[in-house]
């Protein structure tokens, strides 16, 4: 795939119950299993692929990215060689309805894509939970000369966020219609956000819909199924999207499965990389237990734990009981603390005897920084 240019998109979320996540960062620089962020599945799968050229768009929370993403050296690309480019988002969007991939996006950044050698072009969200190897669906493209390929997979139940999910009808390959779920009467081939596009052909549809003031590059794709040959590539194996705080929950709390751990972490050749930071292994004091549970480095456990996923430099004190909880980095929780479906932005401060107890359903959630 070294002549595929990877585009990866900041899906709107902005009506979304994340946004106390969201205050000073992108959905994909959302904090995730401990120490990774949730771009690093996609920016790790593109490279694992072999795609050496990326261009990251970000949203206006841009600074959250160029912190994260650095130089690019953890992801063995570079910034100063253009092998890694951080594009500008667009803040447009289409009053009352979701934008599955802006257009506007694609079109201000128009010059990365004609400047970057390559003849076809992999988008992909920044918000996908899955360790995927893009060969697959390029060998779909290359076999078939085909003009796109959509990447789907078979529809789970739990797996519906908003009504403008896309689904395929398909013919063999072939998609024969486009559908979103508000629609009604979908099939069950859900659409991943992931797609291969020929650039000459990304160019002219980039092209007509600035002439016809289109927001939404599935829509562009929609009107031009029978022109074109568009077809479709299945997805097997472990995905979440990223949409709201059930998804963000469940995919943290699924990592306590060791099929999907073992999926997603454990394949030798398809790492997931991340931003390095050098610490000490996590403390275990005398009277601390954590059952089920994950915790990055440098974190000090004096209380106990099940069910739960804590962050780099997390500390909890003694008499403390936490589960089914996810602490992010530098969380600080006093003795004799109760929490239990709670999730915690960075830095927030539990002082001694606190209980905050919230439901799968309704998790309480801290912003960064909170005191109690």
């Amino acid at each position: 795939m070294k002549n595929t240019i990877g585009m990866i998109f900041s899906e709107s979320v902005e009506n979304s119950d994340l946004r106390d996540l969201l205050q000073n960062r992108s959905i994909g620089t959302l904090p995730f299993g401990s120490r990774y962020r949730l771009m690093d599945f996609t920016l790790s799968n593109m490279v694992n692929s072999g795609i050496k050229k990326i261009g990251v768009i970000a949203s206006s929370k841009y600074t959250s990215v160029i912190d994260h993403l650095g130089t690019g050296k953890d992801w063995l690309l570079s910034r100063k060689t253009g092998d890694l480019q951080i594009l500008k988002g667009s803040e447009s969007a289409r009053i009352g309805e979701s934008i599955k991939i802006n257009v506007k996006d694609l079109i201000d950044n128009r010059q990365f894509l004609e400047r970057t050698t390559g003849d076809t072009v992999l988008i992909s969200g920044s918000n996908l939970i899955t360790t995927y190897d893009f060969n697959e669906p390029y060998e779909v493209y290359n076999k078939n000369n085909a003009d796109i390929v959509m990447i789907y997979r078979k529809d789970e139940a739990r797996f519906h966020s908003l009504p403008t999910d896309i689904y395929l009808e398909l013919d063999g390959l072939t998609v024969t219609d486009i559908k979103r779920y508000s629609q009604g009467d979908v099939s069950d081939n859900k659409f991943v956000d992931m797609m291969l596009i020929k650039k000459s052909v990304l160019l002219e549809m980039l092209d007509a819909a600035e002439v016809r003031g289109e927001w939404d590059l599935i829509d562009v794709i929609e009107q031009n199924i029978g022109r074109l040959k568009i077809l479709a590539a299945l997805h097997t194996g472990y995905i979440n999207r990223v949409t709201n705080i059930e998804r963000y929950y469940v995919g943290n709390m699924d990592l306590l499965d060791y099929k999907v751990l073992k999926e997603l972490f454990m394949q030798e050749d398809r790492p997931i990389y991340t931003k390095v930071k050098d610490n000490h292994p996590t403390h275990y004091g005398d009277n601390a237990k954590v059952r089920d549970s994950i915790l990055g480095s440098g974190a000090v456990i004096d209380g106990e734990m099940e069910k739960s996923v804590a962050f780099r430099e997390v500390k909890v004190g003694e008499g403390s009981k936490i589960s089914n909880s996810i602490l992010m980095q530098k969380c600080i929780i006093g003795k004799n603390v109760t929490l239990d479906h709670v999730i915690f932005d960075k830095e927030c401060v539990i002082r001694d005897n606190a209980t905050l107890i919230g439901t799968y359903k309704e998790p309480i959630i801290l912003s960064k920084g909170t005191t109690i």
